[in-house]
C-alpha cells in the first residue's frame, strides 16, 4: 500500500536540552586499529600462519568504508561519539528531526546499509515521500563529506597527491563512463582541443582520484556499474567544486532534469554526442580558466 504524500518537512529548532551528552569521546582510528587486528586474527587463524601486514592492509581496502558507515551512523543516532566523526551532530536525530523522525529514520537506515544519495531520491519517490523534506534530510546528513580515507600508510603515500593547479597549467577533463568506446571518443575531443583528459570506469575510481586531482570539467554518465555516477556529482558538490560537472548518458529519460541537478549537475548532455557542442564546451573551459 502506497503512502499518502507528504507535506514540506518541519524541522524542530535546535534544542540544547534534547541534545545528548556522550557516556565517551572515542577515536574512531583507535578503534579501527582495533578491528583490523581481530580480522587479521581471524584470517591468521584460517590460514594457519601469521598474515601480518597484508591482513590489515586487506581490511583497510575491503572493510574500511563500510565500518566508517556503521560508525557515523552510531554517532547521529546518539549511541558513539566518534571524535573523528563529529560535526556538531551527534545525536542529531533527536536534535533536529524531532517533527520528522520517522522519514529519518528510514533514511538512516538505508544509509547504514550502504546506500547512496541517488538511491534513496529513488526509493523515496517510490514510497512517495516528499522530494524536498528528502533532499533537505540528506543535504543535512551529508553522506559525502563523511568519506574518513583511512591512515595513509593504508591508503596513499603525500607524495602521490598532486599540487594545488596553478592558472597556466593544461585544462584538464575527467570523463566516467564504462563504456570504453565513450571514453575514447571524448578523450580524442578534448584532446585535439588541447586538453589532459583523464577516463575511469566507475564512481568508486572517480572519488578515490578526486581525493588527489582537480579537473576543469567531470563528464560523468549516470549508469555506471557500482554507484550511480550521480553520486561522484554529489560528492563535488559537497565539496564546493565549481567547475561544469555534466551529465551523460543514453538514458537520461528515466531521471528528471530537477533530480539531476538536486544531485549536483549543472549541464546534462545526451548521447550520441554533437561534437559541435563538445567543442563549444571545451572553448567555455578555457574561456572560464582564463577569468
Amino acid at each position: 500500500m502506497k503512502r499518502k504524500k507528504r507535506s514540506s518537512s518541519k524541522y524542530a529548532p535546535r534544542n540544547e536540552a534534547s541534545h545528548p551528552k556522550p557516556k565517551a569521546r572515542e577515536r574512531l582510528f583507535d578503534e579501527a586499529i582495533r578491528e583490523a587486528a581481530r580480522h587479521k586474527w581471524i584470517e591468521s587463524e584460517k590460514a594457519g600462519r601469521d598474515l601480518g601486514e597484508n591482513a590489515i592492509r586487506e581490511w583497510h581496502r575491503n572493510y574500511w568504508r563500510f565500518w566508517c558507515r556503521e560508525r557515523w551512523v552510531e554517532h547521529l543516532r546518539g549511541d558513539r561519539f566518534w571524535i573523528e566523526l563529529d560535526q556538531n551532530d551527534y545525536g542529531i536525530l533527536c536534535r533536529d528531526f524531532q517533527d520528522n523522525m520517522e522519514l529519518a529514520e528510514k533514511i538512516l537506515e538505508k544509509i547504514r546499509t550502504g546506500g547512496e544519495n541517488l538511491d534513496i531520491i529513488q526509493w523515496a519517490a517510490e514510497e512517495n515521500y516528499d522530494h524536498n523534506a528528502v533532499i533537505q534530510v540528506l543535504e543535512t546528513l551529508d553522506i559525502n563529506a563523511r568519506r574518513l580515507a583511512p591512515p595513509d600508510e593504508y591508503y596513499i603515500d603525500d607524495s602521490q597527491r598532486e599540487e594545488e593547479p596553478r592558472r597556466d597549467r593544461v585544462s584538464k577533463v575527467l570523463v566516467v563512463d564504462d563504456d570504453k568506446g565513450t571514453c575514447d571518443l571524448l578523450q580524442q575531443v578534448f584532446e585535439n582541443e588541447g586538453f589532459k583528459c583523464t577516463t575511469l570506469g566507475t564512481a568508486e575510481e572517480a572519488i578515490e582520484l578526486i581525493h588527489r586531482q582537480r579537473f576543469d570539467c567531470y563528464l560523468i554518465d549516470i549508469m555506471l556499474p557500482g554507484k550511480h555516477g550521480a553520486e561522484v556529482a554529489w560528492y563535488l558538490r559537497r565539496r564546493g567544486v565549481d567547475v561544469p560537472v555534466i551529465a551523460i548518458s543514453a538514458l537520461l529519460d528515466r531521471w528528471s532534469e530537477a533530480d539531476l541537478y538536486d544531485c549536483g549537475f549543472t549541464a546534462i548532455l545526451p548521447k550520441p554526442f554533437d561534437l559541435r557542442s563538445l567543442r563549444a564546451l571545451a572553448a567555455e573551459i578555457i574561456e572560464r580558466k582564463k577569468k
